[in-house]
């Protein structure tokens, strides 16, 4: 989801193209390093850098998964709840004007699956977060994972 909140705000200040620079691979990849870092260094605990560096990277590839999706042509006169027809990819793999890549899961299903799925996903990933937040706030049940 950060990806999708970059590319809002980047799109909102129309900056070029804005899924060049928050979905394109490369540019995934430099994200990824950039919150792992941070994050790392804040919470001074280099595996939760790791992990939420991990969690970005990770909706790149659930996002070459299922897309392309139809919001580059979005109209609600035009508004269709079957996707199921092909778009074209729309991933690029480093900026504007460079190949770009989907393996096409929207072209195939329905957008109410579609819906779905991705509400899914968050509801699966924030169980696992409050999981792993309810053990890590009782004392005595974790170790130190700070590398410093």
């Amino acid at each position: 989801m950060s990806l999708d909140f970059l590319f809002m705000a980047l799109a909102f200040a129309r900056a070029g193209d804005p899924a060049s620079w928050s979905h394109g691979l490369f540019m995934s990849v430099v994200w990824s390093i950039l919150t792992g870092f941070a994050v790392a260094w804040v919470c001074r605990d280099y595996r939760a850098g790791l992990v939420l560096g991990s969690v970005v990277f990770s909706h790149w590839i659930l996002d070459w998964i299922s897309h392309p999706i139809p919001f580059s042509t979005f109209s609600w006169r035009t508004w269709r709840w079957d996707y199921g027809h092909h778009l074209p990819p729309d991933l690029p793999l480093f900026f504007a004007g460079s190949p770009k890549v989907a393996l096409g899961l929207y072209d195939h299903i329905s957008a109410v699956a579609a819906t779905i799925l991705e509400v899914s996903m968050f509801i699966v990933g924030t169980a696992v977060y409050l999981r792993y937040r309810a053990k890590a706030d009782v004392p005595g049940l974790t170790e130190d994972r700070s590398g410093y």
